[in-house]
């Protein structure tokens, strides 16, 4: 029986955890890797022919990898250095909440809402000017 083994000098185990290491990283970073590519494309297209709608999908898609990576990596350090910035001898707990609720729920949702709708009006006006170049 033979073995093909990818790399000559690791063994199947080791083969097999570099495998799986690569997958769970591309599983892991699938969604903006997809992001960062539609990102190149849109500002590739955008330099070769500017529109409006080019520059609203790269927007749009800046903004969405932007909230991704805001939810992901950003949001719970931010918010425990906030807090701790924000610390005095007498708390004031509206504050506080109303600090916490901006940086996990506002702030996540505006980046959301504005990537959606900047993605959907540029697929919008690229469509319609698609479709005037074809009539």
């Amino acid at each position: 029986m033979y073995n093909y083994c990818m790399l000559p000098f690791a063994g199947p185990d080791i083969e097999q955890a570099i495998r799986h290491t690569f997958t769970l990283t591309l599983l892991h970073n699938a969604y903006p890797m997809v992001l960062f590519l539609g990102i190149v494309v849109s500002i590739s297209y955008a330099l070769y022919k500017p529109s409006r709608g080019s520059i609203l999908l790269f927007i749009g898609l800046t903004l969405l990898l932007l909230h991704f990576e805001y939810q992901k990596h950003i949001v719970s350090p931010l918010l425990l250095q906030t807090q701790v910035t924000l610390a005095t001898e007498t708390p004031r707990y509206k504050f506080i909440w109303l600090t916490e609720k901006f940086i996990t729920k506002i702030i996540p949702f505006l980046l959301l809402a504005g990537g959606g709708s900047s993605t959907l009006v540029a697929a919008l006006i690229l469509r319609r000017n698609r479709q005037k170049t074809i009539l």
